[in-house]
Parts: structure tokens; C-alpha cells; sequence
């Protein structure tokens, strides 16, 4: 699964962003990767906002954003999302196909 990221805009009340797209290799893995990271909520919802979505225009395409007040908070938050993404990848790839 390829990983992309870049800085967008978002929320202007969290000015620090981050944006992944996950690349998987068919559009059930997309959805079972969603839902494998959206089980675990943020630690702190005011201040870190994530979304989780799957690509409109390809379904293969999983689009992970987070929003944060302080960016000490969303390295944290990025960290911990991209090692269970990966850990979520590889268990797909192992059991799913």
C-alpha cells in the first residue's frame, strides 16, 4: 500500500494539517483500512480533528486528514495513526488475500 502527504487547509481553529493518502490494492481493503482506524477515537477531540475517507473518484484511495491546534499535538497524532495504519496494512495483506 503506497502512502502519500502533504499540508492542506482545514479548519482555521486548528491551523496545523496533515493529509495522507493511502493507496490500497483493491476497494475491500479500502474499506476494512477505514474501518480498522476509525476504532480508535482521538485522545483529544477539541484539539486534534481526524477524518477518514475513501477516495469519491477511486475507491482504492483511502484520505486520512488531521487538523490540529498545536502542532506538538499532531505529530503525536500522525505518528500514531500512520504505525496502525501499517499494522492494519500488513494484517490485510496476510489474512485478506
Amino acid at each position: 500500500m503506497d502512502r502519500a502527504w502533504s499540508e492542506t487547509g482545514g479548519d482555521s481553529s486548528k491551523p496545523h494539517h496533515f493529509e495522507a493518502r493511502i493507496k490500497t490494492t483493491c476497494a475491500n481493503d479500502a474499506v476494512i483500512l477505514r474501518k480498522s482506524l476509525m476504532v480508535d477515537k482521538e485522545l483529544n477531540p477539541t484539539k486534534v480533528h481526524r477524518t477518514i475517507e475513501i477516495d469519491e473518484s477511486d475507491d482504492t484511495l483511502l484520505v486520512v486528514k488531521l487538523d490540529a491546534t498545536e502542532v506538538r499535538l499532531l505529530r503525536p497524532a500522525i505518528s500514531t495513526l500512520m504505525d496502525l495504519a501499517e499494522a492494519a496494512s500488513k494484517a490485510i495483506e496476510a489474512f485478506a488475500h
